[in-house]
């Protein structure tokens, strides 16, 4: 099988949906006050409507993350070498996770966890905080957080995660790149090009959620979550390999919708009624909700594939500058919602204008700060796992595919 036109020319509406993925996170945080449930910061009254919001973005989010990352790495490692993807993955995720993250920004979303949720008297200061945070890098097997030790992971979880992936994937996407690999992918094509044949990619999801997701790896950000993040990262890569998965995708998209409803209505069923969330033991219960929540998850992630493919793929200006702000804003967004949080939740108004509030005056926050003291500086840009900046007369480009968090 030779390499579909989908694998050589640039995705734009991949480069679209990262950026609309980061503004969810966002959202998705500036809600995190106000569902129930434990946060770094948590409003004194909760919403029903941030619950629901919160766990329709919880249901597909980080999976199309992880789904986009790889199809990035398709088109990544069609010019560049083992040697080089892993060298800008690291520039690119480990360098800020390691410098800003650990030192600047982390340790911030770290205060305030430590004051609400270990005990700190709220008189202490953010410099004695401090000497605790440094103090807990812990290298352990128990989850892959572990592999990667740092006083406190935050949102910065996903770039140990998807520079782990990357690393851990690199010799299956040599694979598929290779005459067998082309041979399994034309074959996957076919198959997906039939009734119901994109609902194939259900199958390892779901053998991973229900093999895993029991005792012990019920919780969150365990090594169940992680081999299932591998699987849409690889799942990702595959379907930029030929254009077949695009039709296939466009194909199903209103039934993935209707199946994404009812699924995410079953979810929030169990949820209010019984208390339920698919943790606990193994059993017929359990089976049922893990393979109503993997359908649920599939279907609105092949739902905004195909919104994507249909309207997004375009190039313009204001893509190539929120491209470059993607990894920067993504950095810096949580640390911020929650300074903006600390003292908007104290504030004798409703949850309503709380919420605009919070995320109005972060969004301006995070975009004054990313203007004035990162975009500008290549020196600042680098520690953000930014390129240099180009210079005047050069035209804009984007980042390189599969370079982007």
């Amino acid at each position: 099988m030779k390499e579909q036109k989908i694998g050589k020319e640039r995705r734009y509406d991949i480069d679209w949906l990262r950026v609309m993925a980061i503004l969810a996170v966002f959202f998705f945080h500036c809600a995190q006050f106000f569902r129930s449930g434990a946060w770094i910061l948590k409003n004194a009254e909760h919403s029903l409507v941030a619950d629901v919001f919160s766990g329709w973005l919880a249901f597909w989010g980080m999976p199309l993350f992880f789904l986009l990352s790889g199809s990035g790495s398709w088109y990544a490692l069609r010019s560049i070498s083992s040697g080089q993807y892993l060298l800008e993955r690291a520039k690119r995720l480990l360098v800020p996770f390691y410098t800003v993250g650990v030192f600047l920004l982390l340790p911030i979303s770290a205060y305030f966890w430590a004051i609400h949720h270990l005990g700190y008297p709220g008189t202490s200061t953010f410099w004695e905080m401090l000497i605790h945070y440094f103090g807990h890098w812990e290298f352990t097997l128990e989850s892959p957080h572990g592999l990667m030790p740092v006083p406190f992971h935050g949102h910065l979880w996903f770039l140990q995660y998807l520079f782990l992936i990357s690393l851990l994937t690199l010799p299956l996407m040599h694979y598929l790149r290779s005459e067998r690999g082309f041979h399994l992918i034309d074959t996957l094509a076919r198959w997906c090009r039939r009734r119901a044949g994109v609902f194939l990619f259900l199958i390892p999801v779901l053998l991973v959620r229900i093999s895993l997701k029991s005792i012990p790896f019920s919780g969150l950000y365990t090594w169940a979550d992680f081999l299932e993040f591998v699987v849409f990262f690889i799942i990702g890569y595959i379907l930029a390999a030929d254009t077949r998965f695009a039709q296939s995708i466009q194909k199903h998209s209103w039934i993935c919708l209707i199946s994404g409803l009812v699924s995410f209505a079953v979810v929030v069923y169990f949820a209010l009624e019984f208390g339920y969330f698919g943790g606990g033991p193994f059993s017929s219960t359990f089976v049922l909700y893990q393979t109503v929540w993997s359908i649920g998850r599939w279907s609105w992630i092949v739902f905004v594939l195909n919104i994507g493919a249909k309207y997004l793929n375009s190039d313009n200006r204001v893509l190539a500058c929120s491209s470059e702000a993607v990894l920067p804003f993504y950095i810096l967004h949580e640390p911020m919602i929650v300074w903006v949080g600390w003292f908007v939740i104290h504030w004798n108004i409703g949850i309503l204008p709380k919420y605009l509030i919070i995320a109005v005056a972060s969004f301006v926050l995070i975009m004054t700060l990313y203007e004035l003291f990162v975009r500008r500086f290549n020196a600042v840009r680098f520690f953000f796992g930014m390129r240099p900046r180009k210079r005047r007369f050069a035209s804009p480009a984007h980042p390189p595919e599969g370079t982007a968090a």
